[in-house]
């Protein structure tokens, strides 16, 4: 199966979640392609994706927003109709599970079918996550 992982946010611990769980996948015998929004010029078509991860960093002092620059590459995108869409967040204090809500509710707003989702504090959390992938095959 081909995976990407889709992601946004400046510090914290999401490169970090991000590449346990592209590890885990890659284990399992999964192509699995990386972009951070921030570091991509051009928007990924999702057309070749069977699943699609998609992460951010909380923001704000109380939480409850994700990064801008997701939520902007989101909504260019193309492709993500009836894709399998997982979602994860690295929680600063409060406010988690509102940042999960606003991102599945943009990706479902494209089509996509949110079929997971966590708030990752640890490493092992984002093991967990990706673990999951052979009950979405």
């Amino acid at each position: 199966m081909r995976v990407l992982i889709l992601y946004g946010g400046e510090g914290g611990r999401i490169g970090e979640v991000t590449k346990v769980i592209s590890s885990t996948i890659q284990s399992r015998g999964h192509e699995v392609d990386e972009v951070r929004v921030e570091n991509s010029s051009r928007i990924t078509s999702f057309f070749v994706y069977e699943l699609v991860y998609v992460g951010s960093q909380v923001m704000g002092t109380w939480g409850g927003k994700f990064s801008s620059t997701l939520a902007s590459y989101l909504r260019d995108c193309s492709g993500l109709e009836g894709k399998k869409a997982v979602v994860f967040v690295t929680p600063k204090l409060f406010k988690a599970g509102k940042a999960i809500k606003r991102i599945m509710n943009l990706l479902e707003e494209k089509g996509a079918i949110v079929v997971d989702f966590a708030s990752l504090r640890k490493p092992s959390e984002a093991e967990d996550l990706a673990k999951k992938i052979s009950h979405l095959e």
